[in-house]
């Protein structure tokens, strides 16, 4: 399903959405925990937008298993030694699940804090919780696991470039 796009192999193509949008969001991550009021503005997006990095981060990932089970099969098992960029693949894919669900929590927890509050303003039994801490650590959840997810796709795909481009490449810089 996910090994080839075109005729060529999917998995070149498909990590750079999640190189590019993953980092974008958490950015947007970074700023809506800083700005709470503007996080109740963006509502569900957030959520939507870190959903797609996960899928398409899920699609990059399983398409890179494709490649290397293609890779061996016509070159021989363990033809190139992929084993520390898979296992940071794999980590960073559910580090960001991590943060999709601590996202899921933050947004569903404001969605039914605004919903008890403004029941209170209409005069309704319901006590809003006004508990701001649960936002405060479900944020700070969310921006600690955005900049680990970040941190872990770039050692995930420095890994993945070193392996294919290393032996490859002439040593510009000689050594001493």
């Amino acid at each position: 399903m996910f090994d080839q796009l075109f005729d060529l192999p999917a998995h070149p193509l498909l990590i750079h959405a999640p190189i590019v949008l993953l980092p974008i969001a958490a950015i947007a991550t970074i700023v809506l925990a800083i700005k709470p009021d503007w996080r109740q503005r963006a509502g569900w997006f957030p959520l939507i937008g870190i959903f797609v990095v996960t899928v398409l981060l899920f699609g990059a990932k399983e398409s890179g298993e494709a490649l290397s089970e293609a890779y061996d099969s016509a070159y021989g098992e363990g033809a190139k030694d992929l084993e520390q960029h898979v296992s940071l693949a794999d980590m960073t894919f559910f580090m960001t699940l991590a943060w999709l669900l601590v996202t899921l929590a933050l947004t569903v927890w404001e969605f039914r804090r605004r919903r008890a509050a403004t029941a209170a303003e209409e005069g309704g039994d319901v006590v809003a919780s006004a508990n701001p801490y649960v936002s405060y650590v479900l944020s700070a959840l969310a921006t600690l696991l955005a900049v680990l997810a970040t941190i872990w796709l770039i050692r995930t795909g420095h890994e993945g470039a070193d392996v294919v481009w290393s032996p490859q490449m002439p040593k510009l810089y000689p050594e001493g």
